[in-house]
């Protein structure tokens, strides 16, 4: 008899929920957050920003000396080593001193060892958020009087993304949608400072299967930056406009779209990918619930003539480029799919908007 009433419950309240959904009109497919309670909720209510779109050429100065790369050297009696190896450093890993002196560019870690010459080196070097000190002692190269650690390094970064919005009222912007990662870890960046200037656009290399395509130009060095970059997050770069830079992004505010507005269908990009600021027409074919931000929130396909014509789809250098639907900046492009250049992923705007205030 329990086993009976329990059904019976069961069956009613499944009835009761069908009614609802049909009353209502909920469709998962069109919109997870239609009756979601549980999941993050952000207040941007009636809060307007400027929409981007803007190419900006990037320029970063890492925290630290980054290691890219390791190598052998041939020693002054021909053999074949690397010192790096044998103490352990590894790419990816950080490093902040050399013999209890901070080291901030890769000019400076020459120029100190040059002045010492051969000897036991400690440095200290940060990996994972750990802390290590190892010891390296360079040879001296068989064709030269140079000394080699056997490790390539860099302390800075520099190319090109697109803008997302500005913040009229704080001067705050976001750009690229998604963070710069070192290319062999993975890895975030850690950066110490940055600045984002105009970028000239001079060429574009079609997507294609497999392989992405991308905005080629070049930062134009001759002109003030327009802004700083002070942080590297997973949902793309944050900083400051200069005051003197607001006009260069004087366009209409629009209000931000919460992700339960978001729908299948119609929407468009601002890009520009040949120097102009333009509206491509793209279709929202896919939202992904999530109760916690990822930069990977939905799905989009480019159907603009004159865009696929130009790039064949999404292109590096697009990334950051806002995505708005029905009047409303709802989100921005971060991603492209390597099997299908037309389509790519967006992330939803209040990941991006919590991000930066948190």
């Amino acid at each position: 008899m329990r086993n009976f009433l329990r059904r019976v419950l069961f069956f009613t309240f499944f009835i009761a929920v069908l009614m609802t959904a049909v009353f209502f009109g909920f469709n998962l497919k069109t919109n997870p957050y239609k009756f979601a309670k549980g999941d993050q909720v952000i207040d941007t209510e009636g809060k307007y920003i400027i929409p981007g779109g803007q190419t900006i050429g990037i320029e970063l100065k890492t925290e630290g000396v980054l290691v890219v790369g390791l190598a052998d050297i041939i020693n002054i009696d021909n053999i074949s080593t690397s010192p790096a190896k044998i103490a352990g450093i590894e790419i990816g890993d950080k490093i902040l001193e050399i013999d209890s002196i901070y080291m901030r560019s890769t000019d400076e870690i020459l120029n100190y060892t040059e002045t010492m010459g051969i000897k036991v080196y400690t440095f200290k070097i940060e990996r994972a958020g750990e802390i290590y000190n190892l010891t390296i002692t360079p040879v001296q190269r068989y064709d030269s009087d140079e000394i080699k650690f056997g490790f390539w390094a860099r302390d800075d970064i520099a190319g090109i993304g697109t803008v997302t919005f500005v913040d009229p009222e704080t001067g705050f912007y976001s750009a690229i949608g998604h963070g710069i990662s070192d290319s062999e870890t993975g890895k975030l960046i850690d950066i110490e400072s940055g600045t984002i200037s105009k970028a000239n656009i001079t060429n574009i290399k079609l997507g294609k299967k497999g392989e992405p395509g991308e905005i080629i130009g070049y930062i134009l060095k001759d002109k003030e930056s327009l802004g700083t970059v002070t942080d590297n997050t997973d949902f793309g770069i944050y900083g400051k406009i200069n005051k003197d830079s607001m006009g260069y992004f004087s366009g209409d505010l629009m209000e931000i779209g919460k992700k339960e507005e978001i729908k299948l269908g119609p929407a468009y990009i601002i890009s520009c990918v040949n120097n102009e600021i333009k509206k491509y027409s793209v279709d929202i074919t896919k939202i992904f619930y999530q109760n916690k931000p990822d930069e990977k929130s939905f799905v989009i396909k480019i159907t603009d003539k004159e865009l696929l014509e130009m790039t064949n789809g999404i292109i590096q250098g697009m990334s950051g480029s806002p995505i708005i639907q029905n009047n409303k900046i709802v989100g921005a492009v971060t991603h492209v799919f390597m099997n299908d250049p037309t389509k790519g992923y967006g992330i939803y705007i209040e990941w991006i908007i919590d991000k930066i205030y948190d």
